[in-house]
């Protein structure tokens, strides 16, 4: 039996071109003509013609876009693949360029990473793969580049500074002992440098600290070296990491991503209208496209803009999962159940202007109240002692109830958290809120477990948003990709795959974070 083989050091009378080896269907060459389509001239006018050659910033910006779309955010993993792996040989049209170069052009060009994000949502428009009628919004909590131990409150960092003033004083004194001063000066400038730092850190956070509640202002913190970074919960499965809170807008059908922004508020309550707004300018003002987010953005100022503004929107309520019956709450089932009392189970009627609570006792009108963030009507009922005498009075009444009566509070904008709740009783709004769980998580999934971005490389808030449209471009680019290279088909199974994972994930069985 004989052998197939060839002379690696043979030279070919016939020279081959990078494209023979590459397959035709490849996603390198998908990436080449989205590439092509873009508008680069702002990249190109940032380039002077003075001085040496630069690699081509088309290139350039195609290996980022390969490599994130391959879960590889390292500039220097990048060059190693510029130099073995044929696809990206391909796309760098053999320059091999290294990682310093690579490094450079992500942190001077990241601020151009949304105007091509956009760009490639319009040419989803225009070439049809959807018609974007509903979009689902939701949140995740992406690790800063900074480290936990940068974080300093207050009393940590005038610690911190007092100790380098101490290492300031000593460098002082060494330098007036020894002869040798030369290494002691430049330690004495590095103490000098990083006092200038620390205080201003120490300026900025007494800033920051006017805009949060008193009862937070002494907890919290500021990151030494990445100042935009705040502490947030639950960040890749730690109780606490600087970083920043991630927004989505994902289209129901075809799990594109729309629009995308990074923010740093830890919570999701006053980010709808933000997010709504990106996603319309985007995809351009549909006043039929139906928008549906989970409860973690239900506030009255939010639910307020949405009946402001006609927007045709689902929030879940976060007072309770969905609210099934139309009937008020059933005293027994409150009782045998051992729960709180809460407000959701008193009932209002607008006509009469009064609540009735699960024992059927009417609550009447007693007064208005106002507080620093809101303002509104209390009710309480006329006969005290009916309250007193309630069965559930125990799960209903706080410990330190004092008067013997419950309050029960009416915010003057409540009447829209009521039309959301009765839209929230219906079938399609239920569909809905089951379709947001099946669509826009498994892209966060897919995000932070199959590509594995779980942590900024860039700091600061301007970069880490670019980094992040660089991330959602990624994904684009992955689905685009795949619904124009499978057959159809195969591609609805890689659907029905995401809704079951998706299920799984509700149910715990398998889970991300």
């Amino acid at each position: 039996m004989g052998f197939i083989t060839s002379d690696r050091d043979q030279t070919n009378f016939f020279a081959y071109n990078l494209g023979d080896f590459v397959p035709q269907d490849a996603k390198c060459r998908f990436i080449g003509q989205i590439i092509n389509r873009l508008d680069l001239r702002k990249l190109y006018y940032r380039y002077s013609d003075q001085g040496g050659d630069a690699y081509d910033p088309s290139i350039m910006l195609a290996i980022w876009f390969l490599g994130y779309s391959e879960g590889i955010c390292s500039s220097r993993k990048l060059e190693e693949r510029c130099n073995r792996d044929m696809h990206y040989i391909y796309i760098s049209a053999n320059l091999k360029p290294d990682h310093t170069s690579l490094s450079r052009f992500r942190q001077t060009h990241i601020d151009l990473m949304t105007d091509y994000f956009i760009e490639m949502v319009r040419m989803a428009i225009e070439k049809g793969y959807s018609d974007f009628e509903t979009i689902a919004i939701d949140g995740t909590k992406i690790q800063a580049s900074s480290s936990l131990k940068k974080s300093k409150n207050t009393d940590a960092l005038t610690r911190y500074i007092k100790a380098v003033e101490k290492d300031i004083s000593k460098y002082m004194e060494l330098c007036n002992e020894n002869d040798n001063k030369e290494d002691l000066r430049i330690e004495l400038k590095k103490k000098i440098a990083l006092k200038k730092i620390l205080i201003q850190r120490e300026q900025e956070l007494e800033e920051r600290k006017k805009t949060i509640a008193k009862k937070n202002r002494n907890k919290h913190q500021i990151n030494l070296t990445e100042k935009d970074a705040y502490l947030m919960n639950k960040v890749n499965g730690a109780e606490s990491l600087p970083g920043y809170n991630a927004q989505l807008c994902v289209d129901t059908k075809t799990q594109l991503i729309v629009s995308a922004d990074v923010v740093q508020s830890r919570h999701d309550s006053n980010q709808f209208i933000r997010q709504y707004k990106k996603a319309e300018e985007n995809l351009n003002t549909d006043k039929q496209r139906e928008y549906v987010a989970d409860s973690g953005y239900y506030s009255l100022d939010q639910l307020e803009d949405i009946e402001q503004n006609e927007i045709k929107a689902t929030l879940a309520d976060p007072s309770t999962k969905l609210v099934e019956e139309d009937t008020i709450a059933d005293l027994e089932k409150i009782y045998k159940s051992g729960r709180r009392v809460k407000k959701i189970d008193f009932r209002y009627n607008e006509y009469g202007d009064y609540y009735i609570c699960p024992n059927q006792e009417k609550f009447t009108y007693s007064g208005k109240y106002k507080s620093e963030r809101s303002k509104g009507r209390t009710y309480k009922i006329k006969d005290k002692s009916r309250c007193i005498s309630c069965p559930i009075k125990a799960q209903c009444h706080t410990i330190n109830n004092r008067s013997g009566t419950r309050t029960v509070q009416r915010e003057d904008r409540e009447l829209f958290a009521e039309r959301m709740r009765e839209k929230l009783r219906t079938e399609n709004a239920k569909k809905k809120l089951k379709l947001r769980s099946t669509t826009v998580e498994p892209v966060i999934g897919n995000i932070k477990s199959n590509l594995g971005f779980r942590r900024f490389k860039l700091r600061g808030l301007e970069n880490v948003t670019g980094e992040f449209m660089m991330m959602c471009i990624a994904h684009n680019i992955n689905k685009l990709y795949t619904m124009l290279n499978i057959p159809h088909q195969l591609y609805l199974f890689f659907v029905l795959r995401n809704l079951i994972l998706s299920i799984l994930l509700k149910k715990n069985i398998c889970r991300f974070v």
